[in-house]
């Protein structure tokens, strides 16, 4: 795929962004010996899949994952390597297209005192200073965009989850602008979490809770139902013909992650042949493409968009669809999101336009037919 199609990410965890060989970097720079065998030796992986190193787990038990994420995220310390792993992350996606980022952070995680048994709003402010540092020294080089999400841990304790909300109330900042439910999807219910929608939605967030990865569609509806204006995953609404026909309706967006999918969800039996990324397009759903955790999955945005163009057959036209859908939904100041949207409709050429018209005469009735119909409409006169 074309590295000058222009990507964009909505679903991805700081810390999971870490690479192998920023893991030895870090390690090296605590005095951590990681344990034996955790990455793979040069050699032993295909280094054009895996440019920078791959870490050596059981893909098929997600115990195994959260082990590994665990190991990575102890080793994000202060405020430079934060720095350092989001400059990274943001420069190598960066030059794969990406022109506009939206990174989950979780303040439990940046800065929770176990012994006073409170988050350090002072460490947070240092950290969160640090991660903006490097999001300004990308755009300023490639013009990309950057915004981060709040989080909600749901398998933590509802107390944490209600703590890490509170401490967000009363530590604003600019650059986060929309607030996450994630973690392990079995840890409680949407209803659960009363405080928290409630909270959120004074301090006027947007809403992206994660659902539908690995519990079934009734998880998307109760996301729905508190006020979630996208779905982090949402591939179980495949399932469901009617659940479809709502998030059409809605313009409800779905954040795919297809690698992410294949390693982690166990009924797609670790093969992108079973996933429903090619269903839910065709059925007009808003889909987008998302490493999730690049660094721990050995992907980035690049290759999730290869993946959809190789496995799924997405032409490049309808690529672009993902990547307008992506920036429509974006958690970010309206004046900024026309801006990307137009740069988008700036690199269409003339047999885009073309392919794209061809694809209308060729769809029946539906919302993907309506959805590029409109996008026809952006074609200079």
């Amino acid at each position: 795929m074309n590295n000058t199609l222009l990507k964009v990410v909505l679903h991805e965890h700081i810390e999971g962004t870490v690479t192998p060989e920023m893991a030895v970097l870090l390690a090296e720079k605590h005095q951590v010996t990681l344990p034996e065998g955790f990455i793979y030796p040069e050699g032993e992986f295909d280094r054009n899949e895996f440019p920078n190193g791959r870490y050596c787990y059981d893909e098929s038990d997600f115990g195994a994952f959260v082990t590994a994420y665990d190991i990575v995220a102890a080793l994000v310390r202060d405020a430079d390597d934060y720095y350092r792993v989001i400059k990274d992350y943001l420069t190598r996606n960066a030059q794969h297209g990406m022109i506009y980022c939206e990174i989950i952070t979780s303040a439990f995680h940046l800065c929770f005192d176990e012994a006073k048994g409170e988050l350090d709003a002072e460490r947070y402010h240092q950290l969160m200073d640090a991660i903006e540092r490097a999001m300004d020294e990308v755009k300023q080089e490639f013009g990309t965009e950057t915004r981060l999400q709040a989080c909600g841990v749901r398998h933590l304790s509802l107390e944490h989850m209600n703590l890490s909300t509170t401490f967000i109330q009363q530590q604003p900042r600019k650059r986060i602008t929309g607030f996450n439910i994630a973690g392990n999807e079995m840890a409680g219910e949407f209803k659960d979490f009363t405080f928290v929608h409630d909270l959120v939605a004074q301090l006027a967030l947007n809403k992206s809770y994660h659902a539908g990865e690995i519990c079934g569609p009734e998880s998307i509806r109760e996301a729905l139902k508190f006020g979630a204006k996208r779905i982090g995953h949402g591939i179980a609404a495949a399932k469901d013909d009617e659940l479809m026909e709502l998030l059409v309706r809605e313009g409800i967006t779905l954040e795919v992650a297809p690698t992410s999918n294949r390693i982690l969800v166990s009924e797609l039996g670790q093969d992108l042949a079973n996933h429903p990324l090619r269903r839910l397009y065709d059925r007009g759903v808003r889909v987008t493409l998302n490493p999730d955790d690049a660094g721990l999955f050995g992907t980035d945005i690049g290759k999730e968009y290869r993946i959809a163009a190789q496995q799924f057959g997405f032409s490049r036209v309808e690529l672009l669809d993902v990547t307008l859908c992506a920036l429509e939904a974006a958690f970010v100041e309206e004046s900024v999101k026309q801006s990307l949207i137009e740069q988008v409709y700036a690199t269409f050429t003339e047999q885009d336009w073309q392919e794209l018209q061809k694809q209308c005469d060729g769809l029946a009735q539906g919302g993907l037919r309506d959805r590029l119909v409109e996008r026809c409409q952006h074609k200079p006169l």
